[in-house]
């Protein structure tokens, strides 16, 4: 199932018309190809060019030279977007001091709540 619904980006420019027209006149070279996604700088201008590459793939679906220009502008985008992804600090690791001191205490915890109900016990005369 394909999404044939167009998806906005910003108008080509002239310098966009004829760089994929330089392209598609050295369709076979991967040089031209290399040059053409090297002039996307940003996520803008790779949609341009994704929406180029499938409108060639949608005129030739086996064109492997479409399909590989596709799959290039996929993997540049992922990477553009991924790196404008925010990065968090990782939380500041716990002491190992520390983990072992709240161990003790729910040690500690658990051992005066088994005395205690032991001592409950042993009042109420449950246990004989």
């Amino acid at each position: 199932m394909t999404d044939e619904t167009p998806r906005p980006s910003a108008p080509p420019g002239p310098d966009d018309d004829a760089a994929w027209t330089d392209l598609c006149a050295r369709w076979d070279d991967p040089a031209a190809h290399r040059a053409f996604l090297s002039g996307c700088a940003d996520l803008d201008a790779l949609a341009r060019a994704g929406a180029r590459y499938r409108a060639a793939l949608q005129e030739r679906p086996d064109d492997p030279v479409a399909t590989a220009g596709r799959d290039e502008v996929l993997r540049k985008a992922t990477v553009l977007g991924l790196a404008a992804v925010p990065r968090t600090a990782p939380p500041a690791p716990v002491s190992p001091w520390v983990k072992r001191g709240l161990l003790a205490a729910l040690a500690v915890l658990l051992l005066a709540a088994v005395a205690w109900t032991a001592l409950a016990f042993l009042r109420t005369g449950a246990v004989r």
